[in-house]
């Protein structure tokens, strides 16, 4: 079960503006076991504990990706497709919405 692939890898930012994809459930629970405890809360526990239950076989593999996109949508580090520097960037400047990077 550790290596229960996704369809398609879910992106997170992470750091000063870099990607990250988690292809495979254990990439996903292993992200959510490395959190900081500090910054752990319900959605976390949610997404914590669907990703066990998968890869346990009592709920599928979607249903633990659907808990683990609306944890990194609540804490911020959905991956949105633009640079978060670049963004920055622009925003000081006032010159606009900047394009995605995909």
């Amino acid at each position: 079960m550790d290596d229960m692939r996704l369809q398609n890898p879910v992106a997170i930012a992470v750091g000063a503006g870099f990607r990250r994809d988690i292809a495979t459930l254990a990439e996903m629970q292993n992200f959510l076991l490395e959190w900081p405890h500090v910054r752990r809360g319900k959605i976390y526990e949610t997404a914590l504990r669907a990703c066990e239950m998968a890869r346990a076989g009592h709920v599928t593999k979607d249903q633990a990706l659907r808990a683990f996109t609306a944890f990194t949508e609540t804490a911020g580090i959905a991956w949105t497709g633009i640079d978060p520097v670049t963004a920055l960037r622009l925003a000081k400047a006032g010159t606009g919405r900047p394009r995605s990077t995909l």
